[in-house]
């Protein structure tokens, strides 16, 4: 069901000086900034390898990532697996009883309480070109 992590998502205090730090020491650089309103953040897209790394700002403090840096500080928040078949992955995780948010049909998040801590997504992979 889980592939490859295509997606780490790290939250942060200053987007704009950890753009700074991951492009200067790892040589990464942006592919894509965006905001979400609905999910109170505002982001940045450096791929890696197969996938990327998405570095996220809360914009609100009472939405999940203002609650994850209140609560947590700077860190990683979500990790993103390549999967082929995310409905059929969708119910089987649903059968098993964890709590999953598909209102997309392209990807799926599983509730970090049904993964030991962890904020599991379910997406295809991108590409960077």
């Amino acid at each position: 069901m889980l592939g490859d992590v295509v997606e780490l998502s790290v939250v942060v205090r200053d987007l704009e000086a950890a753009i700074e730090r991951y492009t200067r020491l790892f040589g990464l650089r942006v592919h894509h900034r965006g905001e979400s309103k609905e999910f109170g953040f505002k982001n940045a897209i450096l791929p890696t390898g197969i996938g990327h790394i998405e570095l996220l700002q809360p914009t609100d403090p009472d939405k999940a990532v203002g609650r994850f840096l209140a609560r947590h500080g700077e860190g990683v928040y979500l990790v993103g697996f390549e999967c082929q078949d995310i409905p059929g992955a969708v119910a089987h995780l649903k059968r098993e009883g964890a709590r999953v948010n598909d209102r997309r049909p392209d990807i799926a998040w599983v509730h970090p309480q049904d993964a030991h801590g962890l904020f599991v997504e379910l997406r295809h992979r991108e590409s960077y070109g």
